[in-house]
């Protein structure tokens, strides 16, 4: 059985939108390549675009799960 002291006593609900937003981003560039070949952009342009999306969704992802419990205060 896990101690109550354990358990964070609130979410930060910026880190859990960041989260949300981040996640989103991550999914729109699994079906970017597509969208940005149709455009008229070659392979490889549109390759390194979708991986800078990737990128800063992955980025987004991991900032957002190291401040999720922060204890908030009115300081």
């Amino acid at each position: 059985m896990s101690d109550s002291g354990d358990v964070p006593k609130s979410l930060s609900y910026q880190s859990v939108a960041g989260l949300f937003l981040s996640s989103g981003l991550a999914v729109f560039g699994l079906f970017a390549l597509p969208v940005f070949q149709s455009f008229g952009l070659e392979f490889r342009p549109a390759f390194w675009l979708v991986l800078a999306i990737e990128a800063v969704a992955l980025v987004g992802v991991v900032v957002s799960v190291l401040t999720l419990h922060r204890d908030r205060t009115l300081d």
